[in-house]
């Protein structure tokens, strides 16, 4: 690895450090820490460790889309640090994508003893997200094979 991609990675991890201690403070980089979301009248709790893999592997994608397309693709250190936060990303929205088809099941479960005005269910918001995280990943699908294509022809044109 060249020297200037080590300055690259080094920043990188350096900068997501200062923000994850900045946001989650020192106390948030423990196993045990979660944090609570309150949307209306529920409250989600989850572990920093997700938030954090989350925004690690964010920032990561990010930085490397730029400088992938910034080189035309040149750059293979650069593409397959992309493209390893691209599956990784990939990974994180199907998770997502089973999380809220279970949350759209919970209004369809069975209660007893049974509701004397049934069980009304919400169409329509929870599919949208669904889609919405769908059309996500698709277009992360795209883009890694994309990338995957051109980063394989630069690299056999380079030998």
């Amino acid at each position: 690895m060249k020297k200037k991609e080590t300055f690259w990675l080094l920043g990188t991890v350096s900068f997501i450090l200062f923000i994850i201690l900045w946001i989650f403070g020192i106390d948030g980089l423990r196993l045990e820490s979660v944090t609570d979301i309150n949307v209306h009248d529920t409250y989600y709790v989850i572990a920093n460790i997700y938030l954090i893999a989350l925004f690690t592997t964010l920032v990561f994608f990010g930085v490397n889309l730029i400088r992938m397309l910034r080189r035309n693709f040149k750059n293979l250190t650069a593409n397959l640090i992309f493209m390893i936060a691209d599956i990784t990303l990939i990974l994180m929205f199907t998770f997502l994508i089973s999380l809220v088809n279970s949350i759209q099941e919970i209004p369809g479960s069975t209660e007893y003893p049974p509701l004397s005005g049934g069980i009304e269910g919400s169409n329509g918001n929870g599919w949208n997200a669904h889609y919405i995280l769908l059309t996500i990943q698709l277009f992360l699908i795209i883009l890694l094979t994309i990338s995957g294509i051109k980063t394989g022809l630069n690299y056999k044109q380079a030998e």
